[in-house]
């Protein structure tokens, strides 16, 4: 579902603001309507390991699906050793009684409390993915999620360079979310990136900073 990282993706010179003092990034929590985004934790681990472990979850990712909670776990750590964890890469929860479907026409079901239903963010400061349990596909979570998280890039990005995305062309649903969220294919390249599948080529994607505020 995620687009995988490529070397050879188009740059974009991002510039994050930061204190002068070089002070580490604040991690903040965003609430939308449904959801929660907030730093990943190592108590995620089975969450996170419920959609790494679904082939058809991970159909499009860098990796084969995890057989391991030891894969998950790295992964975890990862982005728990990361800047941008909880700063713009996110762990993503569904809130209690968050609406289950698009929101003018969904109804309530109640959760006791917010429960992580996927990983999504700019995980290296210019680039963005995101993969969700396919239990909570379809419903809008991901664009949800995504808008918040672009919102709060711009807020931080003190450029006018692009935010990007790499994408494998036969991923159609990321196509679509990214799409509907104002990415434009700028490019495409053949062979970027080897995964399980073999070589995959890459579709690559921009959305320019908005020239009005949300």
């Amino acid at each position: 579902m995620p687009p995988p990282t490529v070397e050879n993706s188009p740059t974009s010179n991002v510039v994050i603001s930061q204190e002068s003092d070089a002070k580490p990034f604040q991690q903040i929590e965003i609430r939308t309507e449904r959801l929660l985004l907030r730093g990943a934790r190592k108590d995620d681990l089975e969450a996170f390991f419920e959609w790494f472990r679904d082939t058809e979850a991970m159909n499009f990712w860098s990796t084969a699906a995890h057989t391991s909670t030891e894969q998950t776990e790295k992964f975890i750590d990862s982005m728990l050793g990361s800047k941008y964890n909880g700063v713009l890469d996110f762990a993503v929860c569904l809130l209690p009684t968050a609406p289950t479907g698009p929101c003018e026409t969904s109804t309530s079901i109640l959760v006791p409390a917010p429960i992580v239903i996927g990983k999504a963010g700019v995980y290296n400061g210019e680039e963005i993915g995101f993969i969700f349990n396919k239990a909570y596909w379809g419903k809008g979570y991901a664009t949800e999620a995504l808008k918040a998280i672009m919102k709060e890039f711009w807020n931080l990005n003190t450029s006018y360079a692009p935010l990007l995305a790499d994408v494998d062309p036969r991923n159609e649903g990321s196509l679509r979310v990214l799409k509907k969220l104002g990415f434009e294919e700028v490019g495409r390249g053949e062979k970027t990136f080897e995964t399980h599948l073999g070589w995959c080529d890459s579709v690559y994607l921009a959305a320019a900073r908005p020239t009005h505020p949300h």
